[in-house]
């Protein structure tokens, strides 16, 4: 029911040709692979583009390459192989692509969560991994320009591409524009680009730098300080399941036991240096009430020590919920710019049944007499967005050559 092949006497040669050499794809594929037509370039030239466009303008009898866009999991190992870092090591567990640290491994090596899988991958059309994808779908949207554009994983991979030996050890200028061009295109820049390259370069070096902020909402554990009064230690938790921060990807974690906070609660570690903390920034100077109740549902253990630090003001607040709530109320707190506000969770004797509710909700008010606002830790919880620290000047033009189109598609 569909078209008639365009040319049938090249099929039943390869079909011919599979056939004398044992049935062997891997053959069949080389053959293919080292051919001329194979080879060709999606611009041939302007003569031959006139030639043949008239004869053929779709291409069907294959007298150039169709330009086509990466996929995904090429894409992200581009980006690797010219940063430098990407790991080529075969075989392995799979690992986490979207998460940070940012895994160095080939793409083939992602971990895929049927039930979570990330958005980014749904943003460049991943096949579906509920159902058979005889092939993939290609969509342009706005969300695959912001992912190059601001995702952290593509800031990170323009610092390595400026990190890299021979990039650092450039000179000049010029010899530095030509070098990421090779690195990026496998060419040099011709003149206008080279113009074009030194006035991106001059532009950005008179424009405002712009500070790096804390998110809001950080998760992670730590151990509070009697002495001071203070949280001495914060480890931001590395691994997000889609509703629970927690320590890696299976709970309990092999090092850090059960400490986990989810969008209610959670659980502390096993001991006072691992408490469970949920961590708010102030945005601005400006004055707080917070609201709380720490819940230990079960009668059996031996509950949860709740704290309130501030990391400049010390302890705010404490109580122990057993079978119990407690609440954990303040008023009229006067927080700084940056100034962190705990909301610690410590396990006692041991950390036995010590699943608590805890959900805190901050009403801020600027001291600059702008709007107040409320910072609700149920309906604010998810993905933390860190802002990384902004790009330098070149560390941006590397990002920009990474966003091109020359880069992302295959002439």
């Amino acid at each position: 029911r569909s078209d008639p092949p365009t040319n049938p006497e090249l099929l039943d040669y390869l079909a011919a040709r599979f056939m004398s050499e044992g049935w062997s794809l891997k053959k069949l594929h080389k053959w293919i692979l080292l051919s001329a037509a194979y080879q060709q370039s999606s611009d041939p030239g302007p003569k031959i583009v006139k030639q043949n466009a008239a004869i053929d303008p779709n291409n069907e009898l294959l007298w150039k390459m169709n330009r086509r866009r990466l996929d995904f999991e090429a894409m992200r190992d581009t980006f690797l192989t010219v940063s430098g870092k990407i790991d080529l090591r075969a075989g392995g567990l799979p690992v986490e692509l979207t998460s940070t640290p940012f895994s160095t491994r080939r793409s083939v090596y992602g971990y895929i969560d049927r039930q979570n899988l990330p958005g980014v991958f749904r943003t460049f059309d991943f096949a579906n991994p509920d159902t058979t994808s005889p092939q993939r779908f290609y969509t342009t949207v706005p969300q695959q320009a912001l992912f190059l554009m601001n995702n952290p994983f593509m800031m990170e991979q323009a610092r390595n591409v400026m990190n890299r030996p021979d990039v650092a050890a450039t000179s000049t200028e010029d010899e530095r524009i030509r070098l990421l061009y090779r690195i990026a295109f496998q060419r040099g820049p011709d003149s206008d680009e080279l113009k074009t390259a030194k006035q991106f370069l001059e532009a950005q070096a008179v424009a405002p730098a712009v500070q790096p902020e804390p998110p809001i909402w950080q998760y992670g554990y730590g151990r509070f300080d009697p002495q001071t009064g203070k949280v001495a230690a914060f480890t931001a938790l590395g691994h997000f399941t889609g509703k629970t921060w927690q320590a890696g990807r299976k709970l309990p974690d092999a090092v850090h036991g059960y400490v986990s906070l989810t969008a209610e609660g959670g659980h502390p570690g096993s001991s006072s240096d691992r408490s469970a903390i949920r961590r708010w920034t102030a945005p601005q100077d400006g004055v707080v009430t917070i609201e709380g109740t720490l819940s230990h549902p079960s009668n059996k253990g031996d509950g949860l020590q709740g704290r309130v630090v501030s990391a400049y003001q010390g302890e705010l607040k404490s109580g122990v919920a057993y079978n119990g709530k407690t609440e954990l109320k303040l008023a009229d707190v006067t927080v700084k710019k940056g100034e962190t506000i705990d909301f610690v969770a410590e396990c006692r004797a041991d950390s036995n049944t010590d699943s608590f509710a805890w959900a805190p909700k901050i009403r801020y008010q600027s001291t600059g007499g702008g709007a107040s606002r409320e910072f609700d830790a149920r309906k604010d919880f998810g993905q933390k967005i860190e802002k990384p620290k902004p790009l330098d000047v070149w560390e941006k033009y590397a990002q920009v050559l990474l966003l091109s189109n020359e880069f992302v598609f295959v002439d």
